[in-house]
């Protein structure tokens, strides 16, 4: 999509960190909210098998799958207030580090911007015969752009069936679906 803005950089080939920025058709409230949510992730990023909470402090394990290899990493969290998001680092498992925020831009839009490094593990790199830029390629517009456009689409559905709007959550998370197979067809 046309307002989707992604930028990467490396500093190594296996190090990478992409930012990428989405408008969003609702609140940093109502985004904050749904996308602090951790365990509901998977519904918008299918490539993540599950995200648990470990205990109270914020600890959490995350599982995801690719190219049938399985990755998990545990990471502590923390909510933000200004401006609303989350911030994580891993403590385990799957080097990676991120922030996302959710910045207002009226009373129902706010810009989601997401910065996310990586260390990749040795593994991944030969999955992807050892060329960064298609690993970069993939996490910025197969893994993250798909993501954020499937949370915005997830969110509009859940909001469009909270109201009563049946045929049009319906119709959002049918899309979902779609991308979400073509998404796991890419893995």
């Amino acid at each position: 999509s046309e307002s989707y803005l992604a930028t990467t950089s490396s500093t190594s080939g296996r190090d990478i960190t992409v930012s990428v920025a989405l408008p969003l058709p609702f609140s940093d409230s109502i985004a904050s909210s749904r996308f602090t949510d951790l365990p509901q992730m998977s519904r918008w990023s299918p490539w993540l098998n599950s995200v648990t909470y470990l205990d109270e402090s914020g600890l959490t394990e995350w599982t995801l799958n690719i190219r049938g290899v399985r990755f998990s990493w545990r990471a502590r969290s923390e909510v933000i207030t200004e401006p609303r998001g989350i911030r994580w680092e891993s403590v385990s498992g799957l080097k990676n580090e991120g922030l996302v925020e959710f910045e207002p831009v009226t009373n129902d839009s706010c810009m989601m911007k997401l910065q996310m490094s990586i260390i990749l593990p040795y593994m991944m790199v030969s999955l992807f015969q050892g060329m960064p830029s298609v690993v970069q390629e993939f996490l910025q517009n197969k893994l993250l752009k798909w993501s954020l456009e499937m949370f915005r689409d997830v969110v509009k559905a859940d909001l469009a069936l909270e109201r009563g709007d049946n045929e049009l959550g319906d119709a959002l998370f049918g899309a979902v679906e779609g991308r979400a197979n073509a998404l796991e067809e890419a893995l």
